[in-house]
């Protein structure tokens, strides 16, 4: 799986979190089995990019889970990381190339 693209720009103090691995249409939106937000997956069930509710800006901690993925995201200060595991029957298994990280845009 390569480099997901972070989009998070919170207004007072927090707001939706997107991580986008596509740039391709996205289709109908999945819920999560757990978590609040959305998935979008190909039609080989690939993900595509996923969309949290509501995050908080100065710390938080959610995951997302769906039938093949499970997605964690942390929040520090601002700062992003996330972590994609793919379920594989009773196990979870790391994807290549994470935990990824975006900082945020010093201030002016």
């Amino acid at each position: 799986m390569k480099k997901g693209k972070v989009f998070f720009h919170p207004i007072d103090g927090g707001g939706a979190l997107t991580i986008s691995w596509s740039s391709m249409p996205k289709g109908d939106a999945t819920e999560a089995l757990k978590g609040e937000g959305v998935g979008f997956f190909s039609d080989k069930d690939d993900l595509l990019c996923v969309i949290f509710d509501e995050v908080l800006e100065d710390q938080d901690h959610q995951l997302l889970e769906f039938k093949k993925y499970l997605i964690e995201i942390t929040v520090r200060d601002g700062d992003v990381d996330y972590r994609v595991l793919r379920k594989e029957g009773n196990h979870k298994k790391a994807l290549k190339g994470h935990p990824r990280s975006k900082k945020r845009a010093p201030s002016k």
